[in-house]
């Protein structure tokens, strides 16, 4: 069930509720307005928190991409020759399969 509502535009749309941290009684949220920024503001502060995660990002060294690459490359081979084996044991069975059944 949705609860979506629309509101006309010269009524005031409800606050938005949220959770409570040091206030009793109100059942455990707290009515806050929270304001509209302008879409210049919106994109700057966007900017700004991208820039901000970045700085806290820890990149792998060249050796730690060299060696997760390695294995990467190790299991890729390893599971090409696996499945063309299944692939070739059950292309097998089915020819006997075949044969047995004419």
């Amino acid at each position: 069930m949705s609860q979506v509502t629309d509101y006309p535009e010269s009524e005031a749309k409800p606050e938005r509720a949220v959770p409570a941290t040091e206030t009793e009684g109100t059942g455990g949220l707290l009515s806050v307005r929270l304001p509209k920024l302008p879409l210049g503001s919106r994109i700057a502060k966007f900017y700004h928190d991208v820039k901000m995660e970045m700085r806290r990002t820890t990149w792998p060294t060249r050796s730690e991409v060299w060696s997760t690459t390695l294995v990467v490359l190790i299991a890729v081979v390893f599971f090409g020759f696996y499945l063309s084996g299944i692939d070739y044991l059950i292309g097998q069975g089915f020819k006997y399969l075949e044969k047995v059944f004419r």
